[in-house]
């Protein structure tokens, strides 16, 4: 692996643990370097390894490159979200719903351009019956009480649905099958948080489980030959 691929990975995971921090301890100001921080750093990371090991005029390896951009545009997106909850007013948060629902169809078309294996594996009916499991137990309580946006928060976890399944069917690993299934959580304890029941330690609990998400979809999508 090369150095700056590591010094990157590293400096991902030292801003997701200072955010995490920052948001058990009600920090605003850390929370709101450190959140799009790590969304920026991801996309370097994301780059850096597309482009490790890079021989000759190619500047991204054959293997990575219809992934990079759908997963570059996936977290462009992410990144907005980022900025529209740091200082969420309803109408922002409406908003960040739309945009995130535009990133979930962005991860699903990195997952169809990524090689892997088409077919029913146990993975696929498994997914379904812990989506069905989730679904029952939070999701249909966020929907339920989610009033004037249901509309838009039903679409969301229907695009996270639609996600996972498209990550159990292609078969490219379990990082990305993980980071897809921890994404749709993580957005069930927001909107639970949100509109169901505060928590004080949902915050928290939300974004590790938001930035564990996309770190495994990216290593999953584009780091094999680089942490092989």
């Amino acid at each position: 692996m090369e150095t700056h691929v590591m010094v990157l990975a590293v400096a991902v995971a030292f801003t997701a643990a200072l955010n995490w921090f920052a948001i058990a301890r009600e920090d605003h100001v850390v929370d709101l370097i450190t959140r799009p921080t790590f969304t920026v750093l991801l996309a370097g990371l994301a780059w850096s390894l597309a482009t490790d090991g890079t021989i000759g005029d190619s500047l991204v390896r054959p293997d990575t490159a219809p992934v990079l951009t759908p997963v570059l545009v996936a977290l462009a997106l992410q990144l907005v979200v980022d900025a529209l909850l740091l200082t969420a007013t309803e109408r922002r948060y409406l908003v960040a719903l739309w945009v995130s629902v535009l990133a979930h169809a962005a991860w699903v078309w990195a997952l169809v351009s990524a090689p892997g294996r088409d077919g029913l594996r146990w993975w696929v009916p498994v997914a379904l019956v812990a989506i069905a499991v989730l679904q029952r137990r939070w999701g249909r309580d966020v929907v339920r009480f989610s009033g004037r946006q249901r509309g838009v928060v039903l679409l969301q976890l229907l695009s996270l649905v639609v996600l996972v399944l498209v990550a159990a069917w292609q078969q490219q690993g379990h990082a990305v099958l993980g980071g897809a299934a921890l994404l749709f959580v993580a957005h069930l304890a927001l909107g639970h948080d949100r509109f169901v029941l505060e928590r004080r330690w949902a915050p928290t609990l939300v974004l590790v489980l938001y930035h564990s998400a996309l770190a495994l979809l990216v290593v999953g999508l584009l780091g094999a030959a680089a942490f092989g």
